[in-house]
């Protein structure tokens, strides 16, 4: 059984801001995730070569509360490494991408937008050294804009672009964006055993619950051939059709027995004759979802349970983690007119903004 979750959470896909309001001017860093918090990658572009690169990279516009006007911009090492000083002749363009995140693409031009502007003319880039590396690694200089640049996330993402003409050997490593993992919390008190076994249980049967992959579920410790259900939810507290969360279903005929979570929606399957039944679900392909907890639970009728004949798990949530709603495209040498595109992958960047 495959079921997509657009339904359920169509709301959440409407994208919502990383940050509050922004003060006149401050460091706002991108993804905000990163602010405190090492990523899992490395990355030798744009700086780390011996060859011209062209690397864009886009932010979505999901990671601005608001319209900023940047005036300069940091990177740093990545964690625990350090580097010798580089000199780097390069250039930097800022624009409002002419797509969409997702529609980014291999050709650089149909990414640019039209409101692209040089913000550090080709210049020597004195990169400094860096001795002792920490993780993560404070943010490098900031490299102040000739131009300042005026950004409004409701007409798309920012994309940069470096283009390096020229640079020695020599490694320059920069910390980039990660794939998180997905922690599973359960939701509300333990629930209704099976008559003659123990407790009904659901879990994610995914480690890592990402944004436009699939997820599975498993309800385990059910009757064999039992009917069962996945309810998924929205909310573990407040009310929900006159019980308030969680609720003891001892008033309608299972004592003991718990609902968990709002019901938004309900999938039905047959256990195995090992008493599993499984789930199987496409996560939206939309970064907006980052971040938001699937919350689930699992029940099967057991006609001698109870006078309801059902039983309950405990409830469980998942977070959907993943790529950040970053995307790069970068190829070696100037020549070429497309390059590389690689989804979740991107600097992380401190930006000053007012």
């Amino acid at each position: 059984m495959v079921a997509t979750l657009r339904g359920v959470f169509g709301s959440l896909l409407l994208g919502s801001a990383a940050l509050g309001p922004l003060g006149a001017q401050g460091l706002q860093v991108v993804p905000a995730s990163h602010a405190a918090h090492e990523g899992t990658g490395t990355t030798n572009l744009p700086f780390g070569r011996s060859t011209p690169v062209r690397v864009q990279c886009a932010y979505d516009r999901r990671l601005f509360a608001q319209p900023v006007t940047i005036t300069g911009m940091a990177l740093r090492l990545d964690g625990g490494s350090s580097a010798a000083a580089k000199q780097v002749d390069a250039e930097l363009r800022l624009s409002t991408a002419a797509v969409a995140l997702l529609g980014i693409g291999p050709a650089f031009a149909g990414n640019r937008g039209v409101d692209e502007v040089v913000v550090v003319p080709r210049q020597i880039w004195s990169l400094p050294a860096q001795n002792v590396g920490a993780v993560p690694n404070p943010f490098l200089p900031t490299v102040p804009f000739a131009v300042p640049f005026v950004y409004d996330p409701a007409r798309g993402p920012l994309l940069l672009e470096f283009v390096v003409f020229g640079q020695p050997p020599g490694a320059y490593p920069l910390d980039i964006t990660y794939v998180c993992d997905s922690p599973e919390v359960a939701i509300g008190p333990t629930s209704c055993p099976v008559p003659g076994a123990g407790p009904l249980q659901v879990l994610s049967a995914t480690t890592q619950v990402m944004w436009g992959r699939p997820w599975a579920a498993e309800i385990q410790g059910a009757p064999p051939l039992a009917l069962t259900t996945l309810a998924l939810g929205t909310q573990e507290s407040g009310v929900w059709q006159g019980f308030t969360l969680p609720a003891d279903l001892g008033g309608i005929g299972a004592p003991g027995c718990v609902l968990a979570i709002d019901l938004a929606a309900s999938l039905f399957a047959s256990a195995g004759g090992d008493g599993r039944a499984a789930f199987q679900f496409q996560i939206p392909n939309d970064p907006g979802l980052v971040g938001y907890w699937i919350r689930f639970q699992g029940a099967a009728l057991v006609p001698n349970a109870n006078q309801l004949g059902v039983v309950t798990s405990q409830g469980r949530k998942v977070v959907v983690c993943g790529f950040e709603p970053v995307v790069r495209v970068w190829a070696a040498g100037l020549a070429t007119s497309t390059g590389v595109v690689e989804t979740g992958v991107a600097p992380v960047l401190q930006l000053v903004v007012q």
